[in-house]
């Protein structure tokens, strides 16, 4: 068996027909001055080679789409094993890219609060039961023959919306039967309600008897609430022959107080990643763009008739439905249009960018107007400009289709905030109420290694799921043991990649490929040390020899001294 990497010939860029054997199972540094051929010698000869002969074992189908790897400048190289770069460079920009997704961490943290999570009910946050769909009909069907049930599931506000948009989301479901605030409505007939003034909605999926031939019936219908109630259910008892042996039946199925039981947990659902689970309002990015008043109204020395606003937020004209609108509102609540904009009183302000809160106002002609419009008398409301455009983004984001026109109109008049929806957990607001050890999921994200590490060995061992939560503990627990032994304590899960050191992405990559255990690779590094406090150096140079010990040639190109004296060769 070859006990060396052997390279004849080498003349890659600046290389002068090198020829040398590096030892195998070693730790090994290549250093020199800048411009001594390190890097070409290590990446550029090495791993392209080993790179281009794992490429050519490929098959021919799968050769099609991987961009092809060119020969090296080398006569030949002998004694390669399969090689990996962990390369000093700058991670990719992608937005939904984290520190957890990166280290595989976040996976495990998903099944951890899939397999031992602690659901909590929506409006007061006690503990509620976690059933299946299975469990949950049978539940019901456990109740006497002939009581009459409701299946219901919560409503959510959507951020930013009014309650006709809402309602409109329910009917595309195919249902228009609501309880709110505990009375019945039907919202195929107009409502006139304010969302405000709203605390709880339940949609009423169906209606049934109980009898031993709706089984197939009800699971569908449980699916449905399920769906429909982002996993929230609820079991209204409307009428029973045995009313004590029903209550007695309902009494632990849910919340005390609200009757709400949360259906089956999944991995898949605290996935930002995945469209059911991400934030609505931010399509899982965290991030949110909101108008800034100082860019809409660039010069509040003009009034509003004579250009105050962006023009393509807001342009004065009276023979247009906005005309109108300004007018009337004008005329309604006493103030003048040709007002500089800086000495309108703050009420009239904040009617112009942020809407009448629902008071209606009667539709005028406006002065000048070269036509009566046709909705001229009726009574309207207005949302103002600042909610107009915010409804235009959001819009534009769930369409998720490119617009230079739209994105240079938004990049005028707003700037970047944590999304106001989801706090910048890019998650439905739904998946908080499921905690670990009281902790929910973006929680865990916040705290930094060292902390979680911390809070995960003081895990109680009496919880859901406790055996298979146990092993996915012990997996997170390994893995942030790596990310310690190298270092970066300091960083959390949330932190999105693109805000990373090359010298961060390359030791999170090194604490990955320790992680995967594989044995028999020949690994090559780009000065890993950079970045790194001195007092952390060793604990750099312990996880080098720990992939080193799986069995494996480690390369370094490095200038740190102390690394230097720790190789081999």
């Amino acid at each position: 068996m070859r006990t060396t990497i052997e390279i004849r010939g080498a003349r890659e860029h600046n290389l002068k027909n090198i020829s040398l054997e590096i030892p195998r199972d070693q730790l090994i540094v290549v250093t020199g001055v800048s411009g001594s051929g390190k890097s070409s010698l290590a990446f550029d000869t090495i791993y392209a080679e080993g790179q281009r002969r794992y490429m050519e074992s490929l098959s021919t189908f799968a050769r099609r789409f991987i961009e092809q790897a060119g020969k090296p400048a080398v006569d030949f190289l002998l004694g390669l094993s399969p090689v990996i770069s962990i390369e000093q460079k700058t991670v990719g920009r992608n937005p939904r890219s984290t520190v957890g997704t990166m280290t595989d961490i976040s996976s495990y943290l998903n099944l951890l609060f899939a397999s031992i999570g602690v659901a909590h009910c929506p409006y007061c946050t006690n503990e509620i039961p976690i059933r299946s769909k299975i469990q949950i009909s049978e539940q019901i069907l456990a109740l006497p023959e002939g009581t009459v049930v409701e299946l219901r599931a919560p409503v959510f506000p959507i951020y930013g919306e009014d309650l006709e948009f809402l309602f409109a989301e329910i009917r595309k479901k195919g249902y228009r039967r609501l309880v709110i605030d505990g009375e019945a409505a039907d919202i195929s007939e107009e409502q006139d309600r304010d969302a405000a003034g709203v605390r709880e909605m339940e949609v009423i999926i169906d209606k049934f008897v109980i009898k031993p031939s709706i089984d197939r019936h009800l699971t569908v219908a449980v699916e449905n609430a399920l769906s429909v109630g982002e996993q929230f259910v609820r079991i209204h008892l409307v009428s029973s022959p045995d009313e004590p042996k029903a209550a007695r039946i309902l009494k632990d199925f849910g919340c005390p107080e609200h009757g709400l039981a949360m259906g089956d947990v999944r991995a898949d659902q605290f996935m930002f990643n995945n469209p059911l689970s991400a934030c609505r309002t931010c399509s899982g990015l965290g991030t949110y763009l909101q108008v800034h008043p100082a860019l809409l109204l660039p010069d509040t020395s003009r009034s509003i008739i004579g250009g105050a606003f962006v023009p393509d937020a807001y342009r004065w004209n009276p023979d247009t439905w906005d005309g109108a609108i300004m007018f009337s509102l004008a005329a309604h609540f006493g103030f003048d249009l040709k007002t500089p904009f800086r000495e309108l009183s703050a009420e009239a302000v904040s009617l112009v960018l942020h809407g009448s809160r629902g008071e209606k106002f009667v539709l005028v002609q406006p002065e000048g107007a070269k036509s009566v419009g046709k909705h001229i008398g009726q009574t309207m409301k207005w949302d103002g400009i600042i909610p107009r455009i915010d409804r235009h983004y959001r819009r534009y984001r769930q369409q998720q289709v490119s617009s230079s026109h739209m994105e240079s109109y938004l990049e005028k008049v707003m700037v970047e905030h944590r999304c106001p929806d989801c706090a910048g957990s890019r998650l439905r607001p739904q998946r908080m109420f499921v905690t670990v050890g009281g902790t929910n999921i973006n929680q865990f994200g916040e705290m930094n290694f060292s902390e979680l590490k911390l809070f995960l060995d003081a895990l109680p061992s009496g919880m859901r799921g406790r055996e298979a939560g146990e092993q996915i503990r012990q997996e997170i627990v390994g893995r942030l043991e790596l990310l310690l032994g190298i270092g970066l304590d300091y960083l959390n899960f949330n932190r999105k990649s693109g805000t990373l050191s090359g010298g961060e992405a390359q030791r999170i990559r090194l604490s990955t490929q320790i992680g995967s255990g594989l044995m028999g690779m020949l690994y090559v590094l780009d000065e890993p040390s950079i970045g790194l406090h001195p007092k952390d150096n060793q604990k750099m140079i312990g996880t080098l020899r720990r992939l080193r010990d799986l069995g494996n040639t480690v390369i370094v190109v490095e200038h740190d001294e102390d690394t230097m004296r720790a190789a081999e060769h």
